[in-house]
């Protein structure tokens, strides 16, 4: 319940900019685990997927690190929303002082990538995304969190968190939302290219942890808490 008091709180300091569709997709995704996402067929198919990085790798066909766990409906709305859920159960940054090898600056990187085809005469109109996050640092120690979405190769989401050195934090958790769409300039090119209808879309989305140390000992640690999910809210449109 803290979590989803806190998730509630991010909705309320989202940009008064922000559409309302972003806000609409961003409001569904606390519900997705209960019933009433629907087992309805969804209309969209995954067709491949991968997750590399320092921190992370795995395919579609082949077992790894990162899994898929469930693409659904979410019934919730009259748009077309198709929930797609996936699991990172380690992915993490983390530093003990007992590995002297770490060095002071480290990194984690993890990319995933999916195509996603749209079922019929359909297209990706917006993408939305959730993960919550939990990190510790010691006092000397600085960190950069980034998350960036992606559709069709375009950055259309980013958040960014950055921590500086000069006080210690032992287990602060946030629940990382952002949503977004592609630009008018995207959206000019999709007319144009009437071949786009039903093709596949590229969804993307990268997370960067960054620990900068001043003192070897020093620990610093970042993971996905709660059930290590990242999700993604859909929504499609027609486009004939």
């Amino acid at each position: 319940m803290k979590t989803r008091r806190r998730f509630v709180l991010l909705l309320s300091l989202l940009s008064p900019s922000a559409t309302h569709l972003g806000t609409l997709i961003i409001s569904s995704l606390p519900w997705i685990a209960h019933a009433n996402s629907s087992t309805a067929e969804p209309p969209l198919s995954l067709k491949d997927w991968t997750a590399a990085g320092s921190g992370c790798r795995s395919q579609m066909n082949k077992p790894g690190d990162v899994e898929l766990q469930s693409v659904r409906i979410n019934s919730n709305s009259g748009n077309q929303l198709v929930v797609v859920k996936f699991r990172l159960p380690k992915y993490k940054l983390h530093s003990p002082p007992e590995n002297p090898s770490t060095s002071l600056t480290f990194a984690r990187e993890c990319a995933l990538r999916i195509a996603a085809k749209p079922i019929g005469p359909m297209r990706i109109k917006s993408i939305a995304a959730r993960t919550p996050v939990i990190y510790s640092k010691d006092a000397d120690v600085g960190l950069k969190l980034q998350y960036l979405l992606r559709l069709d190769g375009e950055i259309v989401a980013q958040a960014l968190k950055e921590i500086e050195a000069g006080k210690a934090i032992h287990h602060m958790e946030e629940v990382i939302v952002v949503n977004g769409k592609p630009s008018d300039e995207s959206l000019e090119m999709r007319k144009m290219n009437p071949t786009s209808c039903g093709s596949a879309q590229m969804i993307g989305f990268d997370y960067t942890f960054i620990a900068a140390r001043k003192n070897r000992p020093d620990r610093a640690s970042v993971q996905l808490s709660e059930d290590k999910q990242l999700e993604f809210a859909l929504e499609l449109e027609r486009c004939t």
